[in-house]
């Protein structure tokens, strides 16, 4: 076991409620003693269950520190668009005599970006080293139960959708339940000394994208039509608007690696869902 008996989790939204719903049963199960939820002071968001939730000014590194007094593990799960707040909560949970720093990462690997969102990603990984405050990452690939929407491009429902690249790409996918649970688990019942500054793969599937979409296809019994979109016009759209994030995901997502060394054993009963 960890030790670590007191987390935080910063954010309550796509990933933070699922973490935040996950730890909350393993307070019940009197695994770990208490669950802080970070918020913005002008979040709406509500927490069911025993959980602390603390509104804070995420530019007022004190109003941060303060709400982390106590705290073991902080779980940061802020939106792409917030992470330039992180280099402050890292700072402030440094302060606060944090014991671990779970970034938020959760999505493709960073380590080694230099632009982008991997790139102010994996700019954290340097200042943690900076501040000596171990840290865990976790890589999950594409969430699989939120990523077929037109914001994405990928409404594989509608029957038309547009992907970067040629579409055979192997990529992995994991729904957020799962992520929440290996998660929780692996930061409950792994040694200290096995979750400091180290990267866990967790993977629940991994497929291309035309897998996935004859996939469904043979399920559904319906057509997709696929447009596909060649990486120059993917880089040609990022040069024009370097805010372009579907092209940049899709971008990223066309040229993944071929993916080594995944860590699903170490939740022995994971089980995790498949894509489709």
């Amino acid at each position: 076991m960890s030790g670590y008996k007191n987390f935080a989790v910063v954010g309550a939204g796509n990933t933070g409620s699922f973490i935040i719903h996950q730890l909350l049963e393993h307070k019940s199960a009197g695994t770990i003693n208490n669950v802080v939820v970070l918020t913005r002071q002008e979040s709406k968001a509500t927490i069911e269950g025993d959980a602390k939730v603390i509104p804070v000014d995420y530019s007022n590194k004190q109003s941060v520190k303060g709400a982390l007094a106590g705290v073991d593990v902080v779980i940061c799960t802020i939106a792409s668009a917030a992470l330039g707040a992180q280099a402050g909560i890292a700072q402030a949970a440094k302060e606060a005599g944090v014991k671990l720093f779970v970034p938020s990462e959760f999505g493709g690997i960073t380590a080694g970006a230099t632009d982008g969102v991997f790139g102010q990603k994996a700019s954290v990984h340097d200042q943690l080293k900076a501040l000596s405050l171990p840290y865990a990452l976790f890589y999950t690939g594409i969430y699989s139960d939120f990523i077929w929407i037109p914001l994405l491009n990928l409404d594989i429902a509608s029957g038309k959708v547009s992907v970067g690249g040629d579409g055979n790409t192997p990529i992995p996918f994991t729904s957020r339940t799962d992520i929440a649970r290996y998660v929780c688990y692996v930061l409950t019942h792994l040694p200290a000394d096995q979750l400091e500054n180290r990267a866990f793969k967790l993977f629940g599937d991994i497929k291309s994208f035309n897998e996935v979409f004859k996939a469904y296809e043979a399920k559904s019994g319906k057509k997709v039509e696929v447009t596909y979109i060649p990486i120059s016009e993917l880089d040609a759209r990022i040069a024009a608007n370097p805010e372009d994030l579907v092209s940049y995901l899709h971008k990223i997502w066309a040229t993944t690696d071929p993916i080594r060394g995944v860590d699903n054993h170490l939740y022995p009963d994971w089980n995790p869902s498949r894509v489709i």
